[in-house]
């Protein structure tokens, strides 16, 4: 009995490192390049409660390992690397994350690709740091993240504090007649916590009067009590630091309860999600809502091509619109992907440093890191509902529609 499981264990000894060595079964020593590929790890939400958003950003990493390896691989050391990037489901846990980066260490896998989401990201930073890997991060867009003073994760999104500030700064510049108040409206997560307080600052600079936010519970369908406590202060505008679920039910509420703000509505993450629309119909008309992405974003690549490209390509390949959350995964596997043959190597602190200094165009428009391995130099978009469709609307060099207001559904 002892001779069989000794036997087995060594088999499965034996298949983890050939899973992980590729095909030559020995990985070269502090890099993920074996034979002619290059090994990169993804833990992703593929169940839980955010299985949506962890397969949409699984789509993007997949599209990305289609390009590159479409035109021969990435050219690293002077010969060409196939991407293979390994998926494993964290299933939407911030503990079960973490431990699936160490268990890629354990692999001898130094590049990562993050999860879904800034409590995921955040949890998987930590471990990346202490094991001396590499992590590009396309969701983790909590600024406190950045502020713990990690050196090895890198952020392609902007950051948390820009998703509500950018529809204030579209609605300062666009809105006629201009809305004199705004009221915050809030899940109470970090990143959520985070975008309100960018959101509320942004707002103050512009001569807004910023009423006191209100804070649900994180993933709640029932925000009813924080629209009572709004309604008699009859706010010009209602903004909502939400994901889908909760932005859903701001809007639905809001009408059930005669909240009816005389500018409109404006929401993070969940407007630019097909899945709004198509739940709330009407009443989602004219809402506003901020992107990392959108097919009229400026810039180009030679993997990707343009957002319009980009576009194409998500469609060909999965059937539907592409979303940010595709674009930004995509984005986060091409920056890897850039920062390999800019270093010549796999290994991951010669791949840290070519992404610190990296600087370039792409269809997700400029990827740029400060200090901190944030990506400031990216503008988020503001994309409205109209006829059901979301159309970007700022900034308005990048338009594809005019901005309605006042924006409140009749």
């Amino acid at each position: 009995m002892r001779s069989k499981s000794a036997v087995l264990a060594s088999a499965v000894a034996c298949s983890l490192a050939l899973a992980a060595c590729g095909s030559k079964g020995e990985a070269p020593s502090g890099g993920s390049g074996t034979g002619d590929t290059l090994a990169i790890g993804a833990s992703l939400s593929l169940t839980g409660a955010l299985a949506r958003e962890g397969k949409l950003t699984q789509e993007g990493y997949q599209l990305c390992q289609d390009k590159v390896n479409a035109q021969g691989g990435v050219p690293v050391g002077g010969k060409k690397l196939k991407l293979a990037i390994e998926y494993q489901d964290d299933t939407s846990k911030p503990d079960t994350a973490a431990q699936l980066v160490d268990q890629f260490n354990d692999k001898g896998v130094k590049l990562i690709l993050a999860s879904y989401g800034s409590a995921n990201t955040e949890a998987q930073a930590a471990v990346i740091e202490r094991n001396g890997q590499v992590m590009v991060d396309s969701a983790g867009a909590d600024n406190k993240i950045f502020s713990k003073g990690y050196k090895r994760t890198f952020a392609v999104l902007s950051p948390a504090t820009e998703y509500a500030s950018s529809i204030v700064k579209s609605i300062a510049e666009l809105a006629q007649p201009k809305p004199k108040s705004v009221v915050f409206l809030s899940a109470d997560d970090g990143f959520s916590k985070t975008v309100t307080e960018g959101g509320m600052k942004t707002a103050q600079e512009q001569g807004f009067t910023v009423m006191s936010p209100q804070y649900f519970k994180s993933g709640t369908s029932d925000v009813s009590s924080s629209l009572i406590k709004v309604k008699g202060q009859r706010p010009d505008v209602i903004i909502g630091s939400v994901h889908l679920v909760e932005g859903i039910a701001i809007v639905k509420q809001a009408k059930e309860l005669g909240v009816v703000p005389a500018g409109g509505f404006g929401e993070t993450v969940a407007p630019p999600t097909p899945d709004f629309a198509k739940t709330l119909g009407a009443q989602a008309e004219n809402v506003l809502g901020s992107s990392q992405w959108t097919p009229s974003t400026k810039g180009e690549d030679k993997y990707f091509g343009n957002a319009q490209q980009y576009t194409s390509d998500i469609r060909a390949k999965f059937g539907h619109d592409a979303e940010y959350h595709d674009a930004e995964a995509s984005a986060a596997c091409l920056a890897l992907t850039l920062a390999a043959e800019s270093a010549g190597s796999t290994s991951p602190d010669k791949v840290r440093d070519a992404l610190a200094a990296l600087d370039t165009a792409s269809f997700f428009g400029k990827i740029k890191f400060d200090p901190t391995g944030q990506n400031v130099y990216k503008p988020m978009s503001v994309i409205q509902i109209q006829k059901g469709k979301a159309v970007t609307v700022w900034p308005k060099d990048a338009a594809e529609a005019s901005f309605i207001w006042p924006g409140t559904a009749s």
